[in-house]
């Protein structure tokens, strides 16, 4: 089968399209032939095992942490799924023609999604859902400011703040065209960093009290604005590193407000918890996304034979949203419309 494979360079990963052996399916796999799936910043980083850091790989270094597909196959093991089902799932070795994904990582596609909205959804909309939820306890009425609300994780976090009726939600951009676009994605008040006072405009937004939650998926230098934007005892989730993985954190303020700050990843979770993440996600969310609650939201579809294409687009931060790649045979994930 047909299977983009990376390497390592020290400018980052370079993919190739290359002809690689079939998967072997385990008694607790699903077989699934994939139809669609996105670009990820970890991607961009070689990372091979991001969302499985429990597990082991051996063969090919095939690319891809999320798919959309088709049942095909069925380990002995597997229970609650049938060939011809449609899943979707946080997996590694995920831009082939074919991959496997043990059943209990795998979501079912609601019946109204694209292939497209499925694509976008594991790994952006299961983060965001831990996020928000188990990490950063957002609840009905809580403030809350998403620092890089433009990328796929960051819209995904706006959605899921508006889900749990957050007041104010604020979210920083990089450009006052995208600021406008926020407003639709569910943010009260876009920021434009480098242009606002970022902590000053969320204190005023809140009568001076700050944001409750602190969700930062940049990292780098966000991190001196997430302590002068929190609330005392205020709560900072460390989701991303897309501006770079080192800040300067004045401690002196963080213990005067009394912070907790928790980071958010998937490497180091046991394949356990992971399964519990997944479980609860599909518990709680299917129906927001059946009833059109949230919608899941991307900005360009490339062939996975573009993906160098696809990449470099990433890399130029101008996207809004997730990033796909249509796999296998012909472009069977819709572009937007």
């Amino acid at each position: 089968m047909k299977a983009v494979t990376s390497t390592a360079t020290p400018d980052g990963a370079r993919y190739t399209l290359a002809e690689v052996p079939e998967p072997a399916v385990g008694p607790t796999d699903l077989l699934v032939e994939v139809y669609a799936s996105a670009i990820n910043q970890a991607d961009l980083r070689h990372a091979r095992t991001h969302f499985a850091a429990s597990e082991t790989e051996s063969g090919p270094a095939i690319a891809g942490l999320e798919l959309a597909g088709v049942v095909i196959g069925l380990g002995d093991g597997v229970t609650g799924f049938t060939i011809g089902d449609r899943v979707m799932a946080m997996s590694g070795r995920a831009w082939a023609e074919r991959a496997t994904v043990d059943y209990r990582l795998a979501v079912p596609v609601p019946e109204r999604f694209s292939w497209s909205e499925a694509a976008a959804t594991p790994v952006s909309y299961i983060t965001a859902h831990d996020c928000v939820t188990a990490a950063a306890r957002l609840t009905h009425g809580e403030s809350v400011l998403v620092q890089g609300a433009t990328t796929a994780a960051g819209l995904a976090v706006l959605q899921l703040a508006r889900y749990v009726r957050a007041q104010p939600i604020l979210g920083t951009t990089s450009s006052a065209a995208k600021a406008e676009r926020l407003r639709s994605a569910g943010c009260d008040i876009p920021l434009v960093r480098g242009s606002a006072d970022v902590a000053g405009r969320v204190r005023a937004a809140t009568d001076g009290h700050g944001a409750d939650v602190v969700i930062d998926i940049l990292g780098g230098t966000a991190l001196t604005e997430n302590v002068a934007a929190a609330a005392i005892q205020g709560r900072i989730i460390c989701l991303g590193r897309v501006s770079g993985p080192r800040g300067e954190l004045d401690l002196d303020e963080f213990a005067r407000k009394r912070l907790q700050m928790t980071g958010v990843t998937f490497r180091t979770r046991t394949f356990e918890e992971r399964c519990a993440v997944v479980a609860r996600f599909i518990r709680e969310m299917l129906p927001a996304f059946d009833s059109q609650t949230i919608q899941p939201a991307w900005d360009r579809s490339f062939d996975w034979a573009d993906c160098a294409e696809a990449e470099t687009f990433l890399r130029s931060g101008t996207q809004f949203g997730k990033v796909l790649l249509s796999i296998g045979h012909g472009s069977r994930a819709e572009a937007p419309g």
